[in-house]
């Protein structure tokens, strides 16, 4: 049974984390994966990602056996400060179109980062996280830090990670973690593809272009010749030609 899912269908990306016996960790193989589809897509035929996963649980970070054998070989290595998990919620987070985590069950560790990472969270009921580095003594990478600190502001990141406790689905919903929660007995991931739908008839650059930015400003990465490629690439779009095409034979009614 393969590991990973990608399904392509109606301009749509889903990609299916697919062991749910070890609640969807994830091995450095399977994140390199995710990584190289993310990369082929990026400028594919989808207007959108859904990234999900099977079973009770959506995902429970990187593999532990992993990350004690990294450890343990590895002590005095800095690299150790640049790991897989790290990378592949950079993939995510610079992923040019939209992405909707569709959260199937709670999450742990770096599946609480993938889901910060991506643009929009949709879940299932009844869910928690955990993010569990202070139990096993392991300082979390500072990107990851900022991920969390973006979406969950200073007090809530500090509660996460300092005392290692878990947050309820009530205790999430207040701190604005969730975009949509689904009714028991809908399927997640026709309720992320209806959510995704919003973007189908938007422009592509215009979309593109503000996710990218948005992302440079949050990251305190700010490039005016990046914002200014971005904008101009909308400027000259087929999209904007047709639009303005339409205003104009409306206004000349």
């Amino acid at each position: 049974m393969k590991s990973l899912e990608f399904i392509k269908k109606d301009g749509v990306g889903v990609l299916l984390l697919n062991s749910p016996k070890t609640k969807n960790a994830l091995k450095s193989k399977d994140m390199s994966l995710i990584r190289d589809i993310l990369q082929s897509e990026a400028r594919s035929d989808i207007y959108a990602l859904i990234i999900s996963g099977k079973g009770n649980v959506f995902c429970s970070g990187a593999d532990f056996s992993e990350i004690v054998s990294i450890i343990g070989k590895n002590k005095k290595d800095h690299e150790l400060q640049s790991n897989d998990m790290s990378k592949l919620c950079d993939s995510i987070q610079n992923f040019p179109l939209p992405t909707v985590c569709a959260l199937n069950g709670s999450a742990y560790g770096g599946g609480v980062e993938i889901a910060c990472a991506c643009d929009f969270r949709i879940s299932v009921s009844n869910i928690e996280i955990m993010v569990p580095p202070a139990k096993i003594g392991i300082h979390y990478h500072p990107t990851g830090i900022k991920r969390f600190l973006d979406i969950f502001g200073s007090s809530v990141t500090k509660r996460l990670l300092l005392t290692a406790t878990k947050m309820s689905e009530k205790e999430l919903k207040d701190v604005g973690f969730f975009d949509q929660i689904i009714n028991k007995g809908e399927n997640i991931i026709e309720k992320a593809r209806g959510f995704i739908a919003l973007f189908e008839n938007l422009s592509p650059e215009a979309v593109r272009g503000m996710k990218l930015s948005i992302n440079d400003i949050a990251m305190h990465s700010m490039n005016t010749k990046s914002f200014d490629l971005r904008i101009k690439e909308t400027l000259e779009s087929q999209y904007l030609e047709r639009q303005l095409k339409l205003i104009k034979e409306k206004n000349s009614k």
